[in-house]
């Protein structure tokens, strides 16, 4: 599922990155790699998409936060 779908508070496992060299070259500078833990901070239909990735927060872009497929993180 999208990033930008997934609620507020829930973990997830980024799975793949949809989009050219740069939406994936601007993603892997901030730590936004398959394979890599997010935290969901934030998410709504209005603004960007906050996430924790360790102990960084970041605002990620509607629109990038599609290009973004996870699968939440089993407790």
């Amino acid at each position: 599922m999208p990033l930008a779908m997934v609620p507020e508070g829930r973990r997830v496992t980024v799975k793949a990155l949809i989009g050219g060299c740069e939406v994936r070259r601007r993603m892997a500078d901030l730590g936004i790699i398959p394979g890599c833990e997010l935290g969901v901070v934030r998410c709504g239909q209005c603004g960007p998409v906050v996430v924790t990735v360790g102990d960084t927060r970041l605002a990620v872009g509607q629109e990038v936060s599609r290009k973004i497929f996870v699968m939440q993180v089993q407790a």
